[in-house]
């Protein structure tokens, strides 16, 4: 059997600046928190102050917040509350004893190769196959790489015969009655039968979700089966024989994140697969299908557990999993966070645009929940390209609706101000749909200054810092943006 080579994914240049590593993310602030995010932060509140992370998302900010401050995270999507908890919710009496207890072969071992070898039995043909195809695509040898820069006419006919093997039925749920050839023994489990008990019983053995929703699709058949099969060892630690089983299951699970993020052979995200039809796009499939899953699943749980042995915690931190608004309450001037989220400063960064994150991360929030959900289908009943769960099962949010945007902004604004507390928005300019709104509705002024505007309605001292980056991505490439830090201090 050939084995995927090992290609690091895991951003270790984070760890060097004392930041933790960060899953494939829009709007990830690894590169504005170190001298800008970090000093506006340490210099609004004092040392031992509480913070409130509205929308954690990749969890840097919690963590780096954690070095300096009590956090509270929150976060409407399970995978981004796992993530901060693996970061922030230590105590520091038993965080050594719990970081020495994480080991690979005595919490997950068994129970992984238990559920590979099922996986790995109903999946030969299809195992055996992808093998032979990666091994032609990206071979190590200084012969293959002058194959591949000079277009040798049997790579060509490789990359044809690798997308003549992605096109196949059966890789996937949603094509169960079609399942044949290289997936031909795997058709009981990918059958609808299958999939509805497993979405009533949702750790039944073997672990497939990866498997029968997302192989081929945006990961290889041995990486979605290794996937599956961390989840099911995850799962399987004893509460009761176990000290520390609930931390590690919370540890092993954002280490997961991680490896599904970077490994994704979409492009950073799960918004949707590679096409079939560009030969590069086949390439870069294969590409990245060569990615060790275990391998850097152990890289990012060493950096977590760096992350944590640096961090001097206080008492109090907590992660939670919700919409912003069910942290609010209606007070006598109006929202006000409630008590038991109530902090010194809050720290808001909410989507940019109107894409909701849930479509462009659903895999990560399913590979957490591992609820077999329903997908949604297009008018004549065929599973989308994407496979995302039906959209009552994807979170929505009001800062990606035109109508709605200026609103949301405004309730977490005076929510944060009737608390008492200090205010830092970042923002991204100048494609923020907020600040988009304001330049369509009142053309010729400054977007940025009628956003100032609405703070001052609730705070007295607004001031806007900015850097300069280079964004790529939705098709642009370097693209020069502005981050904005909109710093509100002194409610009214």
């Amino acid at each position: 059997m050939v084995r995927a080579v090992q290609l690091s994914c895991v951003d270790k240049s984070n760890l060097s600046a004392g930041l933790p590593p960060t899953i494939w993310y829009m709007g990830a602030k690894t590169r504005v928190l170190n001298d800008f995010l970090d000093r506006v932060l340490l210099g609004e509140v004092p040392r031992g102050a509480t913070v409130l992370d509205l929308f954690s998302g990749t969890g840097v900010v919690s963590a780096f917040c954690a070095r300096h401050f009590r956090i509270h995270s929150n976060d409407s999507q399970r995978f981004a509350q796992v993530i901060a908890q693996s970061f922030t919710e230590h105590r520091r009496q038993d965080r050594s004893a719990f970081l020495k207890s994480l080991d690979w072969d005595k919490d997950l071992a068994a129970a992984f190769a238990k559920n590979r070898a099922t996986l790995e039995e109903l999946y030969a043909p299809a195992l055996e196959e992808e093998a032979r195809h990666l091994e032609s695509l990206w071979g190590k040898s200084d012969e293959d790489k002058s194959r591949r820069a000079r277009r040798d006419p049997d790579r060509v006919a490789a990359i044809e015969s690798y997308r003549e093997f992605l096109s196949q039925p059966g890789a996937v749920y949603g094509e169960t009655g079609k399942a044949s050839g290289f997936y031909r023994k795997a058709r009981s489990l990918l059958s609808e039968r299958s999939i509805l008990a497993h979405r009533r019983e949702r750790f039944r053995s073997p672990f497939c979700l990866v498997t029968t929703y997302y192989s081929n699709c945006y990961f290889g058949v041995r990486q979605a089966i290794e996937l599956d099969s961390i989840r099911a060892a995850i799962e399987s630690i004893d509460e009761k024989d176990e000290r520390f089983a609930e931390k590690k299951k919370t540890h092993y699970l954002s280490a997961l994140m991680h490896v599904a993020s970077v490994s994704t052979s979409g492009t950073s995200h799960f918004a949707q697969p590679r096409h079939f039809r560009k030969d590069s796009e086949i390439e870069a499939m294969a590409r990245r299908r060569q990615i060790d899953i275990v391998s850097t699943f152990l890289d990012a749980s060493t950096a977590i557990q760096g992350v944590v042995r640096a961090t001097s915690y206080r008492a109090g931190n907590r992660a939670v999993c919700s919409d912003y608004k069910d942290l609010i309450q209606e007070g006598e001037s109006g929202p006000v966070f409630r008590d038991d989220v109530r902090a010194d400063l809050v720290y808001m960064d909410p989507p940019y645009t109107q894409d909701n994150y849930s479509r462009f991360y659903h895999v990560l929030e399913t590979l957490c929940e591992y609820d077999y959900p329903e997908l949604e289908r297009d008018s004549d009943g065929k599973i989308l390209r994407g496979r995302y769960p039906v959209r009552e099962k994807r979170f929505i949010s009001g800062f990606c609706s035109v109508r709605g945007v200026e609103k949301e902004f405004e309730t977490c604004i005076q929510a944060s101000a009737n608390s008492g507390s200090g205010l830092v928005i970042s923002y991204g300019s100048p494609d923020g749909l907020l600040l988009k709104t304001f330049a369509a509705r009142r053309p010729g002024k400054d977007p940025v200054r009628l956003f100032e505007t609405l703070c001052r309605k609730y705070y007295r001292k607004v001031q806007t810092q900015r850097r300069t980056i280079l964004h790529s991505g939705q098709g642009d490439r370097n693209k020069e943006t502005e981050e904005l830090l909109v710093v509100c201090a002194r409610p009214r």
